[in-house]
Formats: C-alpha cells, sequence, structure tokens
C-alpha cells in the first residue's frame, strides 16, 4: 500500500461521543434518567431539561408507547433477580427496534438501535449450521468463510495478538478470493494496551458506518461511562485506518482463549452495510464455538507435549544419573534439546568446550557470543527473537542466526546451553499516528519487510527451557550428594583399614603369645619335659596357629565384604568360652583369678568372629581384675524370646561414668587403668563384629564394682537339638 495522509477532527475534552447508529438513556436504581444520548433528544423533540432527572417510565411513556410496561418488567427482573442483560424485539410506530437492557456499575442502560431484518431465513442458518459443524478446531478460516456467508462483507479475516506485540492475519475469507492481508503483521502500534482493552470489554465491537458523525452524550454527572456501550466508537487509530483502506462498515469479535484475550475477528466492506442485530450474536455465538473447539484443541496438544516432555525429562534423568558428567548427557541428547524448543540449532559452552547441533554459529564467533552475553546479562534465562537485528553491530563477522535463547546452568559463567533460530521474514503494516498544531490526528501507514528476526520463543518453550534447569540442578546436586558420599566411603574405608591393622596387631597376640610361651618353655625344658605336658603344648600351639588362620580369614572377609551381614552357623560356645579363658590366664599370669560358669548356650554366629568377641571381653576381665584381692569372672547365658543373652561379668577396676559414653571408640582408654597394658580398641572391634551379625552389647560399669558386658546375639532359627543338652 502507497503511504498516504488521513485527518479527523478530536472528540471534545469536555463531551462523551458516541456512535449514530442508535440511542441510549442511563438510570440510576430509582429508575431516574441521569443521562441520555443527543439522537434521543433529536428523533423524540425533547431536550435535556425536560428529560434529565425525570422518572424513566414517565417521560418515555410517549416514545415507546405500550412496549413501556414490558421494558418495565424487565428491568424490574434484572434488577431483583441479578440478571446483567435482557434484550426486546418491540414495534414503535411501525418501526422495529430492539431494545438492550442491562446493568452496569450501578446503572441501568436502556440501548435501542433499528432492526435490519425481521427474520434470518432457513436455508441461510442451515448453510451456516453445516459449515459451523464442518469447523476443525484449528482451522481459522473455515471461521472466516462460515461468518461472512452470514454477512457479504469483502473480507474476513482473523488477527492473532502475538507475544511480541505484532499482530497476524493467520486465516482470511475474501468476496473475490484473492488475498487482503492474509501472511501480513500489524505493527505493534495497531493494538496497543487501551485498544485491547476495548475490544476485551464487548464479545464484539460495531462500526456500520466510520465516515458517520457521532453524537454527544449528555448526563447530569460525570460518574456515568456510556464508553462500556457498544455506541461506543472505535479507537481512533482504527477509525483512521479504516479510512486509509477505504473501509465503510466493520465488525470485530474478539477471541478468548482459557480466559486470555487472544484475537480478533475482523470484518470489512468498502461501502456502507449495516449487519443486524440477529447476524451479529450468531456470528459471536459461531466465534465462542470455535474458540472454545480450538481451546480444547490447544489444551489436547499441550496434554500430548507434555507427555513428550515427560518421556524427555525421564529420558533425561537417566542420562544424567547414568553419566558421570552432567556435560556427557546433555551432548548425547542435543537433538532432543533442540527439537523441544523448536530451535534450529543449538550449541553447549563448558568451561570453553564447545559442542554444536544444527545450525549453529562456528566455534570462533560462538566464543564471542559468549563472551558478549557475559559482559551483557547475568541471567539465568535470556531471549531475543531479533538478536541480529539488536546486536549484529557488537560482531565481526555476520551472524547466521537470528533468534538466541540461552541458559545459564550454575552460578559461574561457565556453562551455558544456546538455542539457535533462523531468520524468519515477514511483512509488516508500520504505522505512525501524529497530531498537528490543530490537534488534528494523521495517520501514515507503509508496508515493510522485517528482516533479522526469527519466529518468538513461545511459554510452553520457555518453560521446558526451565524444567530443564530444575532437572539439571538436581542432578548437579546429586552428583555432589555423590562424591560426598564417595569422599566419606573413601574416608570410612581408610578408618577400617586403619581398624584392619589395629585389629590384627592386637587380636593375633594372643595366640602368638601362647606359641611364644609354648617355644620358650619347650627350649627351657626340653630334657626334663614329660611327653604329656609336651603333648598339651602340641595341642596348644595348633590351637593358636587355627586361630590366627581364623583371624585372618575374618579380616580378608570383613574387608571384602564390609557392609554384608556375616554368615552365622549354629556354635557350641561352652568349650570354646573355657579355652580362651584358660589361654588368657596363662597370657596375663592370673593364676589365681577364679571362673564361674553357668548355662553356656550355643549362638548363631560366624566361629572366627565369635572368639574374637570372647577373647576380648574376657581378657579386658582378667585384665583389669588381676589386681583385685579375689578376682573372679562370672558367665552365665540365657534364652530371652528371640536372643542369646550373655553376662560376662568381673570385679575388676570398673569404668568411671563419664568415660562410659566414649567407651567403643578407637584408641579410646579411661584414666583409672593405670600400668594395665592395653589399646583402646577392643571394645570398638567387638561393636563393630555384634553389628555384623545383628547383634547388641551392652555395658555396665562403676569404679571399683566391676564391669558387666550383655551380649545379645539373635536366633536365626532353632539350634540343632544336640547342642543344648551337655
Amino acid at each position: 500500500m502507497d503511504a498516504m495522509d488521513i485527518t479527523s477532527q478530536p472528540n471534545s475534552q469536555n463531551n462523551v461521543k458516541l456512535q449514530h447508529f442508535g440511542s441510549i438513556v442511563v438510570l440510576d436504581k430509582e429508575f431516574t434518567v441521569v443521562g441520555v444520548s443527543e439522537s434521543v433528544l433529536t428523533k423524540e423533540y425533547l431536550n435535556t431539561e425536560i428529560i434529565l432527572g425525570t422518572y424513566f417510565f414517565e417521560s418515555f411513556k410517549e416514545v415507546f408507547g405500550e412496549a413501556i410496561s414490558k421494558i418495565k418488567s424487565a428491568l424490574t427482573e434484572i434488577l431483583e433477580n441479578g440478571h446483567s442483560r435482557h434484550i426486546l424485539p418491540i414495534k414503535i410506530k411501525k418501526n422495529r427496534i430492539y431494545v438492550k437492557l442491562r446493568i452496569y456499575e450501578g446503572h441501568f442502560h436502556v440501548e435501542w438501535e433499528q432492526q435490519h431484518k425481521k427474520y434470518i431465513s432457513a436455508k441461510k442458518i442451515n448453510e451456516f449450521n453445516f459449515l459451523l459443524d464442518t469447523i476443525q478446531p484449528n482451522n481459522w478460516d473455515r471461521v472466516c468463510l462460515a461468518i461472512n456467508r452470514l454477512l457479504n462483507y469483502d473480507r474476513v479475516f482473523v488477527l492473532k495478538i502475538q507475544e511480541t506485540g505484532y499482530s497476524s492475519v493467520i486465516a482470511e475469507h475474501t468476496a473475490n478470493g484473492l488475498p487482503f492481508f492474509k501472511g501480513k503483521e500489524f505493527s505493534k502500534d495497531y493494538m496497543p494496551a487501551d485498544a485491547i482493552s476495548y475490544y476485551r470489554g464487548y464479545s464484539y465491537r460495531y462500526s456500520p458506518n466510520v465516515d458517520a458523525d457521532y453524537q454527544n452524550f449528555i448526563s447530569i454527572n460525570n460518574n456515568i461511562d456510556p464508553l462500556s456501550s457498544l455506541l461506543s466508537p472505535i479507537p481512533d487509530l482504527h477509525k483512521l485506518f479504516l479510512k486509509k483502506i477505504n473501509t465503510k462498515s466493520s465488525l470485530f469479535f474478539r477471541i478468548c482463549i482459557d480466559g486470555e484475550f487472544w484475537g480478533l475477528v475482523i470484518a470489512q466492506n468498502e461501502r456502507e452495510r449495516p449487519i443486524d442485530l440477529q447476524q451479529r450474536k450468531l456470528c459471536t455465538f459461531a466465534i465462542q464455538a470455535a474458540s472454545s473447539k480450538y481451546e480444547s484443541h490447544v489444551k489436547q496438544n499441550l496434554l500430548e507435549r507434555n507427555e513428550l516432555l515427560n518421556l524427555a525429562e525421564e529420558n533425561l534423568k537417566k542420562s544424567l544419573s547414568e553419566n558421570k558428567m552432567v556435560n556427557c548427557a546433555l551432548v548425547q541428547h542435543m537433538d532432543i534439546l533442540t527439537d523441544l524448543v523448536n530451535a534450529d540449532g543449538l550449541a553447549i559452552f563448558n568451561q570453553g568446550d564447545v559442542f554444536n547441533y544444527g545450525h549453529a554459529p562456528q566455534k570462533a564467533q560462538f566464543y564471542e557470543i559468549i563472551h558478549f552475553l557475559q559482559q551483557h546479562t547475568d541471567k539465568v534465562l535470556f531471549k531475543d527473537y531479533n538478536f541480529r537485528l539488536n546486536h549484529q553491530i557488537n560482531f565481526k563477522d555476520s551472524l547466521n542466526f537470528a533468534g538466541l535463547m540461552y541458559l545459564k546452568v550454575g552460578l559461574e559463567n561457565d556453562y551455558y546451553l544456546v538455542w539457535f533460530r533462523k531468520e524468519s521474514l515477514s511483512q509488516v503494516m508500520q504505522m505512525d499516528l501524529k497530531s498537528d498544531e490543530y490537534d488534528n490526528l494523521h495517520l501514515k501507514i507503509w508496508d515493510e519487510v522485517r528482516y533479522d528476526v526469527s519466529k518468538p520463543w513461545n511459554d510452553a518453550e520457555i518453560n521446558f527451557v526451565l524444567r530443564l534447569n530444575q532437572i539439571i540442578k538436581e542432578s548437579i546436586f546429586a552428583k555432589l550428594k555423590e562424591r560426598q558420599l564417595l569422599n566419606e566411603e573413601l574416608l570410612s574405608l581408610n578408618n577400617e583399614l586403619e581398624m584392619f591393622t589395629h585389629t590384627l596387631s592386637h587380636d593375633l597376640k594372643n595366640p602368638l603369645s601362647i606359641l611364644k610361651m609354648g617355644i620358650q618353655f619347650l627350649q627351657q625344658h626340653s630334657d626334663d619335659v614329660d611327653f604329656t605336658k609336651m603333648n598339651k603344648w602340641y595341642q596348644n600351639f595348633s590351637r593358636s596357629v587355627s586361630n590366627i588362620e581364623d583371624i585372618i580369614n575374618n579380616m580378608v572377609q570383613l574387608s571384602q565384604h564390609r557392609t554384608s551381614a556375616l554368615d552365622k552357623e549354629p556354635l557350641p560356645m561352652a568349650y570354646t568360652i573355657k579355652r580362651i579363658f584358660q589361654e588368657n590366664s596363662i597370657l596375663y599370669n592370673a593364676i589365681n583369678c577364679r571362673f564361674y560358669a553357668g548355662q553356656l548356650l550355643p549362638i548363631w554366629g560366624e566361629k572366627s568372629a565369635a572368639y574374637q568377641i570372647f577373647t576380648n571381653i574376657i581378657a579386658n576381665a582378667i585384665k583389669y581384675s588381676s589386681n583385685a584381692d579375689n578376682p573372679a569372672i562370672e558367665i552365665e547365658s540365657s534364652n530371652e524370646e528371640d536372643l542369646i543373652h550373655y553376662r560376662i561379668k568381673d570385679n575388676g577396676i570398673g569404668i568411671p561414668t563419664e568415660h562410659l559414653p566414649h567407651i567403643y571408640e578407637m584408641f579410646s582408654r579411661a584414666d583409672n587403668v593405670g600400668p594395665i597394658p592395653g589399646t583402646g580398641i577392643g571394645l570398638s572391634l567387638v561393636k563393630r563384629i555384634m553389628e555384623r551379625l545383628g547383634g547388641n552389647i551392652v555395658i555396665e560399669s562403676e569404679v571399683g564394682s566391676g564391669t558387666t558386658v550383655h551380649l545379645y546375639f539373635p536366633i536365626v532359627q532353632d539350634f540343632p537339638d544336640h547342642m543344648l543338652h551337655d
């Protein structure tokens, strides 16, 4: 279109202006006339002094004749039942009119206009219904065709308001079959916020003759808002625009999707062509039905997309968990990450490393882009559908993309996911509205091709990127936790290794000492020892070697399966416990220590583990009671439900109360042990082995009164009968 200039006189600031195709009277709750349009006064030969402040049903009795009673009944019903509006088709002096009644902001609006059609033909209705039934959820062209079968206008088109502020013509039907607006965009200036508010406030707006003069609205006070009326004139910009394209009559039907203003169905005709209220209402219902279908279609697509997103998220989560590095998983799925945001390409920047997929800039230029982003924004998510248009000047070489969106991963500026979109050419109808020195409005419009811009990133795509960010955060956190657990496990392994070293040195002392003592004895008495004693010492040697093997095997098993439970078998304990007491009595030269044994029941355990447990406990009992006047060790057991309970009691030095909480700590020894030898690891080892057996250890002690150790061994299953009898 060639640029041209259209001029109109501005509205008076002191008077409210309305279109001339109808009339309106505004009443208060007592039905007093508080406002009236100029056409009422002109047609009925009335004046404001007679009308304003009067009782409506009296002063307008002659205007509406017998129909005044119908109007009164309808207004009363609206007042009493809370209805918002009502339409009455009535006849006044051979003229058929529509009287529209509604309540708005505490005032009654009585509005009427001429009826142009007595009825719409059945053929027309059937044809219209057929077209409605065949409209597919996303076929707005079919909607335009159906609407124009009723209106017979030059063109009907759908204008969708984009998130960018531009408006796209996505569908159109014209009388001559040639496109008029389809494929074009209207500039941001065409649908400013006040225009959107105007069209959103009513199901449709109507301008039967853009060249017709406006009428004044006269009211008692300034609290009345007749601009909500259908007579309210369309925005000045749109009026001037219609004149520019030689259009007399126009209709604007709002489209709301999911409660939000989405766009308009606009009908235009170059000649004045009034449209009856019935036709307008039918078009409104048709557009609402089409909008409902489209909304269902959108929601279904969202559900399907969410299913795809959920599947993609699960795959990403799985890949992120299986890969040691987050970056490895993301690089493996660059194709999915690109498709889910409908991008043409993706690049990942990770501490200087670059990975490209699809349509993306060369590595050298990508480094420039990352540096630019680091310098100019610290947002986690940044998007710009016309990045090249806005920022090409900052780069040496031409950018091979138009739109960009990035996600910054983590807090450091060293990890980015950057999506790219190619250029999407569009023909835009630009507009410039200005006032001259006489306050006349001038509109200049021209067509312009927009380069260096891409399709904008929509909410669904942005939401996916935000969800992706959350998934990556969770994965990074999980991997940090894994590392922390690994570090803790390594520390535990080091502690275990240290424990094993000390355990070997601690628990091998007893059997090694027995071997050493026996060898020394035999060396000193090789000539006079009798066969019986020698044989006894050889038996001790054999048992000591066997104990050494068991201890070493047990430690190997502990190191290989340190978190698993020990294999258990039923173990008779009477002989083992008595032998352990005898060995330690010899080892610690405690010949005068008395041993009292009660019932010694079998346990479920592992042989070498049981030997280590009782060796440590009995050795401690002997050592720490050796200085008593009459040292004594008492050992007995009992069957308590699902446990075998062993009690080992001595009359030794006891453990100070303040030290009891620390008795299981490595290298921990009480202050009262004096010169009694020990390393402080025996009880720590016993507790660990008992836990491996699924048992428990409890120690009771008092300084000067001795110590009692309680050992609880779980019963895995019934013991063999022969073990329960001596």
